[in-house]
């Protein structure tokens, strides 16, 4: 009789890679996310308090490039919090992320996805292709708005403070 324990770690094993790595990668997103809401609400709090300098003629030009840069990186964070989508229709087999299953009516979905379940190496591809749009289509833009966003925070305000120690200095 053949040992089929031995046949299962493997797969178990590919399983728990993949499931680690989407888990990974779900993270990521929940930090991204995390940090652009921080940066809004940052942000949000900064534009009505600088408001506050704008009578001041010491104050005027330091206050506007401060919320104009806080209005930029805000609209940066948001863009990255918008869904992104890496679907293409004609692409029938990424069955694995949401923006797919618009393309299929519920039983052509389900027959599908059934089918690929049950064929090891179609099911690996389809984890693989997931994995590899998440990161290309939602981690990588979202990071990089993030990093846009605070790169225009910090140099928008760094400005903005050298101005105004400037104007009160002389």
């Amino acid at each position: 009789m053949k040992n089929t324990n031995n046949n299962k770690w493997p797969a178990l094993l590919r399983g728990t890679v993949i499931s680690a790595t989407i888990s990974k990668h779900m993270s990521y997103i929940a930090l991204a996310d995390r940090k652009a809401q921080n940066i809004i609400t940052i942000n949000a709090f900064l534009v009505p308090i600088s408001l506050t300098g704008i009578r001041s003629a010491d104050f005027r030009v330091g206050t506007v490039i401060a919320i104009i840069t806080a209005i930029t990186s805000i609209l940066f964070a948001i863009i990255s919090l918008l869904p992104k989508k890496y679907y293409d229709k004609h692409h029938k087999d990424e069955l694995l992320h949401f923006s797919a299953i618009q393309y299929f009516s519920e039983d052509e979905y389900v027959k599908e996805l059934g089918r690929s379940l049950k064929d090891e190496s179609k099911i690996g591809k389809i984890a693989a292709q997931d994995i590899y749009h998440m990161s290309k289509n939602i981690l990588v833009p979202k990071f990089r708005w993030i990093h846009h966003s605070y790169i225009t925070f910090l140099i928008g305000n760094f400005i903005a403070l050298s101005i105004i120690i400037f104007n009160i200095l002389i």
